[in-house]
């Protein structure tokens, strides 16, 4: 008698089977994480901006003023990092708004910074299904 080595064709559709179940179930969370990466980026690159904005303030004198919109070069700290440009959308003598744009795969996001190290966010694609969407930039909240 012949003897056959090798897989059934069974055998073949229960592996397959499987990697489809752990593939449905990876996938969601590796974009999730991906997504949590990339703000953590922006949030980075505002804290570089708010120590550019205390220095700046401490440079004019006890009463400030902060960099406003258009004097980002006076921060000292880079405006572009990875997927992300820093501008400043506020500022006056006591206080400032720094944003975050994303680009590339971050075009979707934005995060905020003022003064008193609140921060905010948005992400604009309500269709994924990504756990910590939640506000949209409504209210601060305390960084």
């Amino acid at each position: 008698m012949k003897e056959t080595k090798g897989f059934t064709l069974i055998e073949v559709l229960i592996v397959v089977i499987i990697l489809g179940i752990l593939a449905t179930l990876a996938i969601p969370q590796f974009t999730g994480m991906i997504a949590k990466a990339r703000m953590a980026e922006a949030w980075s690159l505002l804290g570089a901006g708010r120590t550019g904005q205390a220095v700046v303030f401490m440079e004019n004198g006890a009463n400030g003023p902060y960099a406003t919109a258009g004097e980002e070069g006076d921060l000292g700290v880079d405006l572009v990092a990875g997927n992300f440009t820093m501008t400043i959308v506020g500022g006056s003598a006591t206080e400032f708004i720094i944003q975050a744009d994303g680009a590339g795969d971050a075009a979707l996001m934005q995060a905020q910074l003022n003064a008193a190290g609140e921060r905010r966010w948005t992400y604009a694609d309500t269709t994924d299904p990504i756990p910590w969407q939640g506000d949209t930039g409504g209210d601060w909240t305390v960084d």
